[in-house]
């Protein structure tokens, strides 16, 4: 019985400690899984359905202390989707597909019409205006981050791209 009140008394204590360092390692364990990059304002082009393609939108931010990059995109309903810039020479406005994109430190990337943006190809069909798809980027080292893209005509306050002859 002195043993049973022995383990007891030093156990209490003990165990105080051990759930006190729980806690704390639960509560750093929550702030370290704070991501550090989030997408906001991701919205995907609706064109007339006899297109084949379409380009989708977002901005990228990294709160992180290391730059981010990210390696790919999938948006729901598409089969492929490349990352794209939209390069202005000599007069001519041309896209050219980008195999990274680099977010710095404290920096949001806005993927943007008339500047880098997602094009998205082999579509089920072509989105509509209204409906929502699940947008998600794949960052170097694994992570994936996702957001849902609304279906719109125009971003407000934007330039227009036309990105019905990007093949």
């Amino acid at each position: 019985m002195a043993t049973g009140l022995v383990s007891r008394g030093v156990s209490s204590p003990v165990l105080r400690r051990l759930s006190l360092l729980s806690v704390s390692l639960f509560a750093v364990s929550l702030y370290a899984a704070e991501p550090a990059v989030t997408l906001s304002g991701a919205w995907v082009r609706a064109l007339p359905p006899t297109q084949a393609v379409t380009a989708a939108y977002v901005e990228i931010h990294n709160a992180g202390e290391q730059a981010v990059t990210v390696e790919g995109a999938s948006v729901a309903g598409a089969g492929r989707v490349e990352m794209h810039e939209t390069l202005t020479e000599a007069g001519l406005t041309r896209m050219q597909q980008l195999t990274t994109l680099t977010v710095a430190p404290g920096e949001t990337r806005a993927l943007q019409p008339g500047g880098a943006h997602l094009m998205l190809f082999e579509l089920e069909r072509m989105p509509r205006e209204g409906e929502s798809l699940r947008l998600c980027i794949e960052v170097a080292g694994g992570e994936t981050v996702c957001a849902d893209a609304l279906v719109r005509k125009a971003a407000p306050g934007n330039d227009e791209m036309d990105h019905s002859h990007h093949h």
